[in-house]
């Protein structure tokens, strides 16, 4: 609005200019060529012009006022303008700074982010891979599971198949502690009819024992009587002299009436002479009182007869009363073993 007065004004002036230049060229020019003739029509042509002239400076003063006001109003927009140009251009300033600090901390920021992904893409690629061993850890768990649920199910069956087998167990277990008592009290039994027979033995060759040429004892349910060969021989011979053949039909008496003992006759010598010598007497010893057995009647089907030599000595041969403990016949008298054997061999 301020703009197009002001054109309007400059227009104005510019005419009005004009028009005054033209005027005066051209009453000159009359003055000269028809100064008589026109110079009344000129005098009221002038009048008329200078009225119509008073008329456009009037118009025209009026509008430079105009003028004027637009133009201290363009002013005072301008200088408002510029004001407000001023203060644009600082804020203008103010948000450069603005601006270049938050392109610093934008950069910072960038940086910051860069080295924050950087750092979270590490952990992540750290994360990734315990996620995948935990995955492979728990895909082992999970066939160690399955492999565990089947050997679950077949130690289930297995379980069943154990009770099972710990019944027959418990069931084979009562009857091997039956036969256990049955054999404990078939071996009581052997032992009270081993110490029996002892007792019947001694009594009956007591008359021998006094001279220390025999002895009974009981070792592992067998009963041992040991003659001497004192008792028996005479030194280096294998014929049973009087006093043995009378030891021995007494002993036979106590044999004839126990017949469900096995007997077993080993002959034994001292380490003195030659070992073949040794072996051969000790066996012909053994043999000699075998046939007196027999001859009283003693069953030959429960006779065994071994000869020994010196290897199984009863005492030192360093000594004399070693060697003489040493010359020895021994009749092992062992209960029959029918019962036990018996109780042994049941499934």
């Amino acid at each position: 609005m301020l703009r197009r007065n002001y054109l309007v004004a400059f227009v104005l002036l510019f005419l009005m200019a004009g028009g005054l230049s033209s005027c005066v060229s051209s009453r000159r020019y009359k003055e000269e060529v028809t100064a008589k003739e026109a110079a009344e029509k000129n005098a009221s042509e002038a009048e008329r012009k200078r009225q119509e002239m008073q008329e456009e400076l009037s118009t025209v003063q009026e509008d430079l006022s105009k003028l004027k006001i637009a133009h201290k109003e363009l002013t005072s927009d301008y200088e408002l303008l510029q004001e407000r140009y001023n203060q644009q251009q600082r804020l203008n300033k103010d948000l450069q700074s603005s601006y270049d600090k938050l392109l610093a901390l934008n950069e910072k920021l960038k940086e910051e982010a860069a080295s924050k992904k950087r750092e979270l893409s590490e952990e992540l690629s750290i994360k990734r891979r315990e996620l995948e061993r935990r995955e492979r850890e728990l895909k082992a768990d999970q066939e160690r599971l399955e492999q565990m649920r089947k050997e679950l199910e077949g130690k289930d069956a297995s379980i069943t198949d154990l009770e099972k087998y710990k019944k027959e167990l418990e069931a084979d277990l009562e009857a091997r502690e039956r036969r256990v008592k049955e054999l404990e009290a078939a071996i009581a039994e052997r032992d009270a009819k081993a110490n029996a027979l002892r007792t019947k033995l001694l009594e009956a060759l007591k008359g021998f024992k006094d001279a220390g040429d025999l002895d009974v004892e009981i070792r592992d349910g067998k009963v041992y009587v040991s003659l001497s060969q004192k008792l028996l021989f005479s030194s280096g011979s294998a014929r049973v002299d009087r006093r043995g053949i009378s030891a021995l039909e007494t002993l036979s008496g106590v044999l004839n009436r126990n017949k469900d003992l096995s007997i077993l006759i080993e002959g034994h010598t001292d380490s003195d002479g030659d070992a073949k010598m040794n072996w051969d007497l000790s066996t012909d010893r053994a043999l000699a009182v075998s046939q007196v057995l027999i001859k009283n009647e003693v069953d030959p089907a429960r006779i065994t007869a071994a000869g020994r030599g010196e290897h199984a000595p009863k005492a030192s041969n360093d000594t004399t009363e070693g060697k003489a403990k040493n010359r020895r016949t021994e009749i092992i008298l062992e209960p029959q073993l029918n019962e036990i054997m018996g109780i042994l061999s049941q499934d």
